[in-house]
């Protein structure tokens, strides 16, 4: 964030000079170089420059341009939008018994499993019915965060309260879902969007409103009615990294755009983006330096900086020139490339890296 932006012109040289002119007229005396009273007025300009400073920051606070933290937060209450806070990753597991009971178990909620060190706890209270060996609940990680994500079916596997005849556990969908406390930028653009939504999600600034404030890893939403459909709103939305939502995250967009927030007549159906693959193969030069090491390392953080900017947002076409223009302000002197070719994408789409090749061809003079 530019936190450029000034009330109050800092100039710490034309304070002294205030001052010390100030001084001068008052006490009807010439400061000479190396005078002691030199020491109090630099101290007294550190002081006034330092609370200018501050009435700068403050300022700066106030604005939701610039404000951060807990200055955003208050911004934030101030037309009922709240930071969204940390969220535990949850996935759906299956409870195995080693025999058929004659009457109803019962799993109580809490009950809690694990893969290693990570912790995981049924959330709902699961009936084991009679006459049947296995039962499906849901489970969430007590560690919040992005910790509890992208574990694999089957690795959720320790019993850590026993339950008598409870043979085994095992997660059998991926987890999901767990998401870290919201960032300053994504919490800002929602306080912006807020009174477009004071009335009905009708506007295409409200439903997007809605949409990120589902959940904090929702980056970006393609929102639109089709043509040959009216009366339906679409609503795209994309995951960091250039995620796909799970069933989960699109329940709960769902359950933010219900009856009292839409308008009746909007039928609302939410689908998952498509996604465009492509290949990268590149070939790059650098300049003849004392330090090639550095540079290569450069570039090649630059091509995960392209590829993260490349899956950011829905409907950004796939474009080399962008790459080139990543790797050269890393320090490459020239750049060939023979994959990606520029892509047009539809709106509903996000490009997607699949195979990524970058050969360093060594040193050139200018």
């Amino acid at each position: 964030m530019n936190n450029n932006f000034s009330f109050i012109e800092l100039d710490v040289n034309e304070i002294k000079k205030q001052i010390k002119n100030g001084y001068e007229e008052i006490m009807q005396v010439k400061i000479q170089t190396g005078d002691a009273i030199e020491d109090f007025i630099d101290w007294v300009t550190y002081i006034l420059s330092l609370s200018k400073n501050h009435m700068n920051f403050i300022g700066r606070m106030n604005l939701l341009q610039y404000s951060e933290g807990k200055y955003l937060d208050a911004l934030g209450a101030l037309v009922d939008v709240n930071r969204i806070i940390e969220k535990e990753a949850e996935c759906t597991v299956e409870y195995i018994f080693s025999k058929i009971f004659d009457e109803k178990k019962v799993i109580e909620k809490g009950h809690k499993i694990a893969k290693g060190n990570l912790y995981f706890e049924s959330i709902e209270t699961v009936t084991l019915e009679i006459g049947k060996r296995t039962a499906i609940g849901k489970v969430k990680c007590l560690s919040t965060g992005l910790i509890g994500n992208d574990i694999e079916i089957g690795e959720i596997n320790t019993i850590v309260d026993d339950i008598p005849y409870l043979l085994s556990v095992s997660n059998i969908t991926k987890t999901s879902g767990g998401a870290d406390r919201e960032n300053d930028d994504r919490y800002r653009e929602r306080i912006r969007l807020k009174p477009k939504a004071f009335s009905v999600a009708g506007p295409h600034g409200a439903y997007l409103y809605y949409v990120l404030t589902s959940h904090q890893d929702i980056t970006d939403s393609y929102i639109y009615t089709p043509v040959i459909s009216p009366g339906v709103v679409k609503i795209i939305p994309l995951m960091k990294n250039g995620g796909l939502p799970s069933s989960e995250i699109l329940d709960l967009i769902k359950e933010k755009l219900k009856d009292d927030v839409r308008p009746l007549t909007d039928k609302v159906e939410i689908e998952k983006p498509k996604q465009s693959t492509y290949n990268i193969n590149v070939k790059y030069w650098i300049k003849k330096t004392n330090m090639p090491n550095l540079v290569k390392k450069n570039v090649e953080l630059a091509l995960e900086e392209y590829i993260a900017w490349q899956k950011e947002k829905l409907g950004r076409d796939i474009n080399p020139n962008k790459l080139i223009q990543f790797l050269i302000t890393a320090g490459a002197k020239r750049v060939e490339i023979e994959s990606p070719t520029f892509t047009k994408l539809e709106k509903d789409t996000v490009a997607i890296e699949s195979q990524k090749t970058i050969k360093y061809q060594g040193e050139e003079d200018e």
